[in-house]
């Protein structure tokens, strides 16, 4: 959907499960157009970006859904977040192979595992 202004006080107005774009000529580049492109995903997040074009803009956006739709698995060491895996056997091996102790949890869409491992006999020697 065009529209003359994509914001309201700078803020996208743009709906969920929609776009909104508009062209402009920045005073550095008179003679060349870009546009502002909005999506608002479905689940409310604002996919933003200028691009020369607006079919680079729509690939671009294609690009955000199909990166945000992948699983991840959020792994943490208490509170301390270790990291962001595709897997939950790729964070687990993490996990084992950290040489870290503490309560491990790990959290996903519709996942969470939690376990808590100590010192290993080999450090305790």
């Amino acid at each position: 959907m065009k529209t003359n202004s994509i914001n309201k006080n700078g803020c996208s107005v743009c709906e969920q499960g929609q776009e909104n774009y508009t062209t402009f000529r920045p005073a550095y580049r008179p003679k060349q157009a870009f546009y502002q492109y909005d999506y608002r995903h479905t689940d409310g997040e604002l996919f933003s970006i200028v691009a020369p074009t607006l079919e680079e803009c729509r690939s671009r956006r294609n690009e955000w859904i199909a990166e945000k739709s992948k699983d991840k698995y959020i792994l943490f060491l208490g509170f301390q977040r270790l990291g962001e895996f595709d897997t939950i056997s790729e964070a687990k091996k993490y996990a084992q192979d950290s040489g870290l102790t503490g309560a491990f949890n790990l959290l996903g869409d519709n996942y969470r595992d939690a376990w808590y491992v100590s010192q290993s006999k080999q450090e305790q020697v």
